[in-house]
């Protein structure tokens, strides 16, 4: 069946606008008969504002920008009717032309002839008069800038500095939220006994705090290759340890408990206030299943074939690594919705390293688009892990640049948590994308 190319424009400026922004993109993925192919970084803009406007609607903008692939029995009219149901579901309301708003969607551009009528034009009526419209655009579909240049206003150029309505791409906000990762382990693969007193671990939480975590991930068990053995009374001591003192020094952190054992995990949600579970085993145990189920929360469902990992036990060579990855979510997912869990608990984890060889890895951070059948929130976890040594050969607790040049390579449409030790570098390296 034919298929189309389709941009999408994103903006909001009331409530929270990052978060709306990722819920769209979540929602957008649901239509059928579209495929999110790539989303452009995060502009921010002065609000575009008639004469007398309230002050209160003088409010910056965030703004992205979507391309789409469509089957040609998508049309026009139907898309925008399901982004209209996306804009309700969000909580648009009818509002003045230039009021702010929790999100706006426009159909921006589409590679098929020009479309009008009385509810929508494409291209977009006013797309060449709005940076933060066209400038996003042009990051995720460039070759327009080939077909249309006669069109394009000086102010597009990369090289023009100032863009109407102080537009820019934004330095402070990025698609993935950061996942800053807490080992309180002896020998964990890169960071293994440094967090094992009062003052170095606070010191790393207000370090990933400072640099822009909006998750903490804290574990005690070490599930590298030859990892020393840690008892469950032991895991237990440790996280009760640890948490005790973020606790006193921040109540309301919003904390990952990276285990696997249910006795454990059931043991420090009783006493602490945890917001997400992680489980390097995918939830494989029936005990973990009955902890997701009863505690409704949010969890990293993690694919593994061992725990630790074994270099002899990877996925098929046979097979594109991803089109496995795929099958064993969906069926992990309909196991764990057939449990009792609800669909939105559930984070996909592809287990970069576990089950994947150096090559498979590689492979499946370069092309998560290829991921597009899974409607679920994705987390991947590619810090200092090995498959960098096939391009590096400096230790792993010295390999943040190499994590970020493979951050800065990810198509961010399909990771909406980022999983790393050092939030800075890969803040960076996002914002270096363009």
């Amino acid at each position: 069946m034919r298929r189309t190319t389709v941009a999408l424009g994103l903006g909001a400026n009331l409530g929270n606008p990052i978060e709306q922004l990722r819920l769209s993109l979540q929602l957008l993925k649901q239509i059928p008969n579209l495929k999110v192919l790539r989303v452009s970084s995060l502009y921010e803009s002065d609000a575009q504002l008639p004469e007398n406007a309230e002050s209160s609607w003088n409010q910056k903008f965030l703004n992205a920008a979507v391309l789409c692939e469509v089957r040609a029995d998508l049309s026009a009219q139907t898309l925008l009717s399901h982004i209209k149901e996306i804009e309700l579901k969000i909580g648009r309301a009818q509002a003045d032309r230039w009021a702010p708003r929790r999100i706006d969607i426009d159909i921006l551009y589409w590679d098929q002839e020009p479309y009008s009528d009385l509810s929508l034009s494409i291209p977009h009526r006013q797309l060449f008069e709005r940076p933060f419209a066209l400038l996003p655009l042009l990051e995720v579909w460039p070759q327009l800038r080939a077909s249309m240049p006669e069109r394009l206003p000086h102010w597009a150029q990369a090289w023009v500095s100032e863009k109407p309505f102080q537009t820019q791409i934004s330095s402070r906000y990025f698609w993935p939220r950061m996942v800053g990762v807490l080992n309180v382990t002896q020998d964990s693969f890169s960071d293994g006994g440094r967090y094992l007193n009062s003052d170095a671990l606070l010191e790393q939480i207000e370090k990933l705090l400072t640099e822009g975590a909006d998750i903490i991930d804290i574990g005690a068990e070490s599930t590298r290759p030859q990892a020393l053995a840690v008892s469950e009374e032991q895991e237990l001591q440790t996280l009760d340890w640890a948490l005790t003192e973020i606790q006193k020094f921040n109540k309301s952190l919003p904390l990952s408990l990276d285990c696997r054992r249910a006795g454990v995990v059931r043991s420090i949600i009783e006493k602490f206030d945890i917001s997400y579970l992680n489980d390097v085993s995918g939830f494989s145990s029936p005990e973990m299943q009955d902890l997701l189920v009863k505690t409704k929360k949010r969890a990293f469902v993690m694919h593994s074939l061992t725990v630790p990992p074994r270099a002899d036990q990877t996925l098929s060579e046979v097979k594109n690594p991803i089109d496995q990855l795929v099958g064993w979510w969906q069926r992990k997912a309909l196991e764990l919705k057939d449990k009792g869990a609800a669909s939105e608990q559930l984070i996909f984890d592809p287990g970069i390293g576990f089950g994947t060889s150096k090559k498979q890895s590689l492979y499946i951070l370069n092309h998560l688009e290829e991921m597009s059948d899974i409607k679920s929130e994705v987390m991947i976890g590619h810090s200092r892990k090995s498959y960098q040594t096939e391009y590096s050969d400096r230790p792993a607790s010295m390999r943040d640049m190499e994590t970020a040049l493979m951050t800065q390579k990810m198509n961010m449409a399909y990771v909406q948590f980022l999983r790393v030790h050092d939030i800075e570098s890969q803040k960076t390296a996002l914002r270096a994308k363009v």
